[in-house]
């Protein structure tokens, strides 16, 4: 073993190991259910934990180190065990309906899983692991009392015999490479942070959507629960030196049913009914489980009686989802936020078209003018002359803007220029060797109006088109324009 570390080691000749204040762990699963309340607890015993799972942490914020890795890459772990003086082995796939389903990854997780972290912590020189097992592993009749020194019958369930396989990796590895351990059988687990797919969270959920809750088998099915805040103390108090190479079991001294459990979650949280449903297969059986072991030995007990816990975790619940509820985005800002985005993107497409879309709805606005001025019937002479006068006044009022719009005084100039363009417009064309050139009418007073009116049509159509245009690149050349050009 590592004699550098200054926490747990072993002093030879004497076995004994020396006891120090301030240890830094490992704790694998630390981001989830129990590993969490485990890092706050290590944390408040002034321990230093470091995470190490295969999800980033969600209750804990940069002052608690974490790594992200897998349970099968032995040098990631190794890596991450560097400076560690112990190993809390909490990472396992716990939930006993999803190992049914999935064997092989639950085995590997589970059981494998174990063997290499074991494997990591001897390579890094680590002085101990504390490995969490389940009172699962005890068989016998329903009420009947085992203790740690219990003999354990074969397995029935495959969560089971992934769990008590890493129990004997423990003791082989300890008998091998002289790799200390402690093993903690958790009684059932439960509070804030659970999983959704747990009893009573699941109880809960079902009470708060109006559900019948369902118990199989008549719910007599008996249970050593742990309040997961007295588990993770549990676990703290494992690291004191009396605990090497010794088996405890974190249990609390009352037994629940399933059935009782509905009945609390019924009291607490809605009066909905309670159904049976068949019994699972090779279900724990419920056997008491003593914890007189730790309550000696580490002088822990838990002190959260059931239905308190289950109180708490039903506050916490409430607490939480008001949370979510606060921080999920209002569907008016949401709105908001997507029509901000697709203005940002639409706009300068807009821009670009803007001026093509005005162009022809400029000519198709000119064409319905001339076609109103042909109706009332006119002839083709004068219906002539009036497109004529039009064109001819649009072609120079933009002459006098390409010529005269980049000069301080345009505005004055185009401005006196556009009665003499209109009148020019009006009567130019109707002289008489235009009249004869181009076949055009005599200038009548209805052909004068027509004239002037098309005309001011015409040029206040290309005013505006103008201004668009000057406006679309006076917004390209604008400083925010600039800056962002330049930043893409």
């Amino acid at each position: 073993m590592a004699q550098t570390s200054p926490t747990l080691a072993s002093d030879s000749g004497s076995g004994q190991a020396i006891e120090q204040k301030s240890l830094k762990v490992l704790v694998t699963g630390g981001s989830g259910f129990i590993g969490s309340h485990v890092v706050d607890k290590l944390s408040e015993a002034g321990h230093t934990p470091v995470i190490f799972d295969r999800l980033a942490p969600r209750w804990h914020d940069d002052t608690v180190a974490s790594v992200i890795g897998e349970l099968d890459d032995v040098d990631a772990l190794e890596a991450a065990m560097q400076g560690c003086d112990a190993v809390m082995h909490l990472a396992a796939a716990a939930d006993v309906n999803e190992v049914v389903k999935a064997p092989l990854d639950s085995e590997a997780c589970n059981a494998r899983g174990t063997v290499t972290v074991l494997e990591a912590a001897r390579r890094a020189e680590v002085d101990r692991v504390i490995y969490a097992s389940t009172i699962w592993v005890y068989t016998g009749e329903s009420g009947q009392r085992v203790d740690e020194d219990s003999a354990l019958g074969v397995p029935n369930h495959l969560y089971t015999a992934s769990k008590l396989a890493g129990e004997m990796y423990c003791r082989s590895y300890g008998e091998l490479y002289g790799l200390d351990h402690t093993i903690l059988r958790f009684g059932i687990p439960y509070g804030p942070r659970a999983r959704e797919a747990a009893v009573i969270p699941a109880f809960v959920n079902k009470a708060l959507a109006g559900d019948p809750l369902t118990v199989a088998g008549g719910g007599a099915q008996s249970r050593r629960f742990v309040y997961v805040e007295d588990l993770a103390d549990g676990c703290v108090a494992a690291l004191d030196p009396v605990a090497v190479n010794r088996i405890y079991n974190l249990v609390s001294d009352e037994s629940t049913t399933i059935l009782e459990i509905a009945e609390i979650v019924q009291d607490l949280v809605a009066d909905v009914p309670i159904e049976s449903t068949g019994a699972r297969t090779a279900d724990y059986v419920g056997v008491e489980v003593s914890g007189a072991r730790a309550e000696a030995e580490l002088s822990w007990t838990a002190t959260t009686t059931f239905r308190e816990g289950v109180r708490r975790y039903v506050e916490w619940r409430a607490v939480t989802d008001a949370r979510a509820v606060e921080s999920a985005p209002q569907p008016s800002k949401q709105l908001s936020k997507v029509l901000s985005a697709a203005a940002t993107k639409l706009l300068p497409a807009l821009l670009t078209a803007l001026p093509f879309a005005f162009g022809i709805a400029s000519a198709a606005l000119l064409f319905t003018y001339l076609e109103a001025v042909h109706a009332i019937g006119l002839s083709n002479a004068e219906a002539r002359t009036v497109g004529l006068t039009t064109a001819v006044a649009i072609i120079l009022y933009l002459v006098s803007e390409i010529v005269l719009g980049r000069r301080r005084e345009r505005r004055y100039i185009v401005g006196a220029l556009a009665f003499v363009l209109i009148a020019f417009a009006a009567f130019a064309v109707m002289l008489p060797w235009s009249q004869d050139l181009l076949n055009l009418a005599d200038p009548t007073s209805a052909v004068i109006v027509l004239s002037v009116t098309g005309a001011a049509l015409g040029m206040a159509l290309a005013a505006t088109g103008v201004a668009l245009a000057r406006s679309r690149t006076s917004a390209r050349r604008s400083p925010a324009a600039v800056k962002a050009g330049k930043r893409s």
